[in-house]
C-alpha cells in the first residue's frame, strides 16, 4: 500500500513540474465544496438533468456515440468537477459547456447526486488480458505507473475524491478518453496525472484496460 501511495505522489510531483500557466481546474475540495456535493439533491437533480437524456439516457445508460460516457453510478465528486470544468472552460465541449454554464453550483451538485444514485452499468462480457489485470492490481514500477486500483478502487467504483468510477464503462469511451489524455487534447486532470499515465501506456494496453473495465462487475 505504501508503494502505491509513493507512486501516486511521485506522479503528482512530476506532473506539477510539467504544468505551467493556468491551472487545469479551479475546483478546490475545501469543506464548503465537499459539503455542497455530499448534500446534493437527487430529486431536483433528475429534473435539472432532463436535457442530458438526449445524449446520456434518462438514467445515464444510453450508448449514443463513442465520446458520450455512461453516467449511471458515476461518483458525485467526479461529475461535479467535470461539470465545473466545462462551466469554466477548463474542459472543451460546446454542448457541455453551454449546458454547464447555465447551471448554478448547487444545481450541478444536484445533477451529480442524481447520477450517483443510479446503479452502475452492467458489465459487458469480454476477454480480459493478464496484462490489464496486472496494471490494475500492481501497476508497473519501472514505468512509474501506479496500480489503477489505487485511485479507482479494486471494484472500479472510484476510491479517491474526483476520481471516476470505471466499472461497466463502455470500452470505446474509455479508449477515446485515454487517447485524448495521451495526446494532450484533454488536459483538465489535476497535476497532469492522467496525461502522464496515458503517455506511458501503449495503445494495446489502453485497449486491454478498456475491455477490463467494461467487463468489471462492481457487484451492484
Amino acid at each position: 500500500m505504501r508503494t502505491m501511495r509513493n507512486l501516486c505522489v511521485l506522479l503528482a510531483m512530476l506532473g506539477s513540474g510539467v504544468v505551467s500557466g493556468e491551472p487545469s481546474s479551479t475546483v478546490v475540495w475545501d469543506s464548503a465544496t465537499r459539503h455542497l456535493v455530499a448534500n446534493g439533491d437527487p430529486v431536483n437533480g433528475k429534473e435539472v438533468a432532463d436535457p442530458c437524456s438526449a445524449c446520456h439516457g434518462e438514467t445515464g445508460k444510453a450508448k449514443v456515440r463513442p465520446n458520450f460516457p455512461l453516467l449511471a453510478g458515476q461518483t458525485a465528486p467526479y461529475i461535479y468537477k467535470q461539470m465545473m470544468d466545462y462551466k469554466e472552460a477548463r474542459r472543451g465541449h460546446g454542448i457541455m459547456q453551454n449546458f454547464a454554464s447555465s447551471l448554478s453550483k448547487k444545481e450541478i451538485a444536484d445533477v451529480a447526486a442524481y447520477f450517483q444514485s443510479q446503479a452502475l452499468p452492467p458489465p459487458v462480457p469480454a476477454k480480459v488480458s493478464e496484462r490489464a489485470a496486472r496494471l490494475v492490481d500492481k501497476g508497473d514500477g519501472p514505468r512509474l505507473l501506479p496500480p489503477c486500483s489505487a485511485c479507482h478502487g479494486r471494484d472500479g467504483k472510484g476510491a479517491v475524491v474526483d476520481v471516476p468510477a470505471l466499472a461497466g464503462q463502455r470500452a470505446d469511451y474509455f479508449i477515446v478518453t485515454m487517447q485524448a489524455y495521451k495526446s494532450g487534447e484533454r488536459a483538465n486532470d489535476i497535476y497532469n496525472r492522467m496525461r502522464l499515465i496515458a503517455q506511458s501506456l501503449s495503445d494495446d494496453e489502453i485497449d486491454e484496460l478498456a475491455a477490463y473495465y467494461a467487463a468489471l462487475d462492481a457487484g451492484d
